[in-house]
């Protein structure tokens, strides 16, 4: 079960051609697509912050949680918490900070053993995170 990050999400969305590959390719086998709740958050806040207080949010919402459904959501528990304070405190020793929603979601893969999907490279400083560029 692979942990997809919020910019593939959007890559996936937008059509970027790396992204719905690699969603073809998992697509076609057994294996369950994962998000963590903290990329919820964030593909959320990208609709509200686009279409708060315009007619389009109502439909934006709709599509944006249709994406979503298609993801088992990983919740952020306290031994995730714990993990992410881990891999912020080495970050911040090493003098490589990442924002802290990547953090959380680099804690959520670690937790769970499992890949990360994601083309963004900061995450690449973590020990100990498999990831999958695309």
């Amino acid at each position: 079960m692979p942990l997809f990050d919020t910019t593939f999400l959007i890559d996936l969305t937008k059509g970027d051609n790396g992204a719905v590959s690699l969603a073809k390719e998992v697509d076609a086998t057994s294996n369950i697509k994962a998000i963590s709740v903290v990329t919820v958050h964030e593909y959320l806040r990208g609709v509200f912050y686009h279409h708060l207080g315009k007619k389009t949010l109502d439909e934006k919402m709709r599509k944006a949680l249709t994406d979503l459904a298609h993801f088992e959501q990983l919740e952020f528990t306290s031994a995730i918490a714990r993990e992410a304070a881990l891999i912020d405190a080495n970050l911040f020793k090493n003098g490589n900070m990442i924002p802290y929603a990547d953090v959380v979601i680099a804690a959520t893969a670690k937790h769970h053993e499992i890949p990360l999907v994601t083309r963004d490279s900061h995450f690449k400083s973590i020990d100990g995170l498999t990831i999958v560029d695309y």
